[in-house]
């Protein structure tokens, strides 16, 4: 009889933690990740091949969370919201590292225009 209540205040106990062990939704990281995605849209991202990639990744793993926040598998939804915040933020270091690189090609590309002037123009021959 000991065994039988035991087994069933065990199951009481399992049933219990599961019910109350449900996690709530993520909706910090949900507008995390959604800052994110819009960060790296507004700096060009879409126009950055391997940003673009990693920015459609962000927004098809966000989708993925949504869908599993729909069937409240919140925890598995947390997981991938981490992952499309990272993607997303990938996106945008990689659209601001392709304008800081533009910018730094325009600078030489100016310098060396510079240099061409002043070779070809002796000082005092203008």
């Amino acid at each position: 009889m000991r065994l039988v209540t035991g087994i069933v205040a065990a199951m009481a106990a399992s049933t219990a933690l599961a019910c109350g062990a449900t996690v709530p939704v993520p909706a910090a990281q949900v507008t995390d990740t959604q800052a994110a995605i819009r960060s790296a849209e507004e700096v060009g991202a879409p126009n950055v091949p391997k940003a673009a990639l990693h920015l459609k990744m962000a927004k098809d793993q966000m989708q993925t969370a949504q869908d599993l926040m729909a069937h409240d598998d919140n925890e598995q939804a947390k997981m991938t919201l981490d992952r499309a915040r990272v993607d997303a933020e990938l996106a945008l270091a990689l659209a601001k590292e392709a304008i800081y690189r533009q910018q730094a090609q325009d600078a030489l590309d100016k310098i060396k225009k510079l240099r061409e002037e002043a070779s070809s123009n002796p000082a005092g021959h203008k």
